[in-house]
């Protein structure tokens, strides 16, 4: 809804003012303090990030920070922002997260009953599968960025490390030349920036710890038998920092000379990665509201609804989508405005799809927002719509308590252009999607649903294919009772019992 007298501001200027200088770059080290995940710049400046986590690796990108918490895997913005547990898994652990070089992957250690293996989690949701599958434990997997997969095994007895190509199940020892006198264990394996080292952490019959560099022939120890352990290497693979064993950070050159104190902490993550501040959204789902019952083609009941997503900021929802020759999908790409200016491009983001629904023809994203019924006794879903997307525009300035400005999306999403190669739209802060019964399949088929209690579930960024600032408040719900009076030939009496602002309460 534009304001009165307001003039709106064309999707390509704004883009050009936004742009108006790529994101800087710097080294980031992620060290594990006081039981919170920590960033330390190169000035030794420290921001914590993460309340109650451990094991934080950055993506490739450096633009998301997977860590531990609770024996899960979690997912966070690099900011610290958009938490969300990836796993909830009961009765396993999962711990040393390591990224796939395309950032598409998590490689991890899950403990399973005391028995160490390595999983592969798609992201960003699933599944996950085990990998290097065998009769032996094995753990502390690293991925290089060839995507040659380093892990630990205890396959021949003793602790040695295997080499693999992901996928492939055919490990072969990474050293040639073992130790004559084999560790009792080894742990936080890691590659190089390069790919022709491995440094992991050694432990000795004795108990106590080196931290060790291995080429594939020769195993340097780089420092003395004592206590160190997490080590990680530098952006540019000439340094090591590493814990002291008494959460003393400490870091010293590849050779193991000119050793540091960097204050207190075990490190986890070193690398350079963007600096910028970036504005996410925030994705509000409210209830379903006006609720309608009509009748479908072959005599199929349909419940419609209305659904309204707010954008309650701080930064705008903006994606782009563009698409070859030849191509009928266009590939999105989310852009986030960063503090004092620029933009941060992220990939990755979903899908439009140009979508023929009379009288409206446009470029449709695909699962902004999904709806389900779900047994109010089980939550056991029912049913599932098939909605065809979503044109994604400044329409309705109307977000619960968020003051707007003039609309920046007002391209109606290329309707009337099935050519277009590439397409913008969002939500800026302030607005919300607003999509009333029946319009582009608002419904759900009821026909065969029994009479009773039933959630009815809004979720928006199901498939978390859009970065927010929180995803806690993604879901809200209708509960509602649904009668057959007059049996299943007469329309059904839906009456609404409750809203929930989370899929049930």
């Amino acid at each position: 809804m534009l304001a009165r007298g307001a003039r709106p501001l064309s999707v390509a200027a704004f883009t050009a003012a936004a742009a108006i200088r790529p994101e800087p770059h710097d080294a980031r080290m992620l060290v594990e303090s006081g039981g919170a995940i920590v960033r330390i710049a190169p000035d030794g400046t420290r921001r914590r990030l993460i309340d109650s986590g451990g094991d934080a690796s950055y993506s490739p990108d450096g633009t998301l920070v997977a860590f531990t918490r609770g024996g899960d895997l979690w997912l966070a913005n690099d900011d610290g922002s958009g938490q969300r547990d990836l796993t909830e898994t009961a009765n396993v652990t999962e711990s040393e997260p390591s990224w796939t070089p395309d950032g598409t992957y998590l490689v991890y250690t899950a403990t399973v009953g005391g028995t160490r293996q390595i999983r592969l989690l798609t992201l960003p949701t699933g599944p996950s599968v085990r990998i290097e599958a065998s009769s032996a434990e094995e753990w502390s997997p690293t991925v290089a960025r060839d995507g040659r997969l380093a892990f630990v095994t205890n396959r021949d007895g003793s602790p040695a490390i295997d080499v693999d190509r992901l996928g492939e199940n055919t490990p072969a020892p990474f050293d040639s030349t073992p130790p004559e006198t084999p560790p009792t264990d080894i742990r936080h394996l890691r590659w190089s920036p390069d790919g022709t080292r491995l440094l992991f952490t050694s432990a000795a019959a004795d108990e106590t710890t080196s931290l060790v560099v291995d080429d594939g022939t020769t195993q340097t120890p780089v420092t003395q038998p004592g206590t160190a352990v997490h080590p990680v290497w530098s952006p540019a693979g000439t340094r090591i920092a590493f814990d002291d064993g008494s959460g003393h950070l400490r870091s010293i050159a590849a050779d193991g000379g000119d050793q540091r104190e960097l204050g207190a902490g075990a490190p986890l993550d070193w690398r350079v990665v963007p600096v910028g501040r970036p504005e996410f959204p925030n994705l509000v789902q409210r209830p379903p509201s006006g609720l309608v019952v009509m009748r479908g083609a072959r005599g199929r009941w349909l419940l419609g609804f209305t659904s309204m997503v707010d954008n309650r900021g701080p930064g705008i929802l903006w994606i782009r989508g563009a698409r070859p020759r030849g191509s009928r999908v266009m590939k999105v790409r989310q852009l986030v405005r960063l503090v004092g200016g620029g933009v941060r491009v992220l990939p990755d983001s979903g899908e439009l799809h140009y979508t023929v629904a009379p009288p409206h023809y446009h470029w449709h994203y695909l699962g902004f927002d999904r709806y389900e019924l779900r047994r109010a006794r089980d939550f056991a879903l029912l049913v599932r719509d098939h909605k065809s997307g979503f044109c994604l525009a400044d329409h309705w300035g109307t977000a619960i308590g968020i003051a707007h400005g003039p609309p920046r999306f007002l391209g109606d999403c290329d309707q009337f252009h099935p050519e277009a190669r590439s397409v913008e739209e969002g939500s800026s802060v302030g607005y919300t999607d607003r999509y009333p019964a029946f319009f582009h399949g608002q419904n759900l088929d009821v026909t065969t649903v029994p009479a009773g209690p039933y959630w009815l579930v809004h979720r928006a960024n199901s498939d978390y294919h859009l970065r927010e600032e929180r995803y806690d408040d993604d879901a809200a719900s209708l509960l509602v009772r649904i009668g057959w009076p007059g049996g299943h030939g007469a329309a059904p009496v839906v009456t609404t019992l409750r809203a929930c602002l989370k899929e049930r309460c």
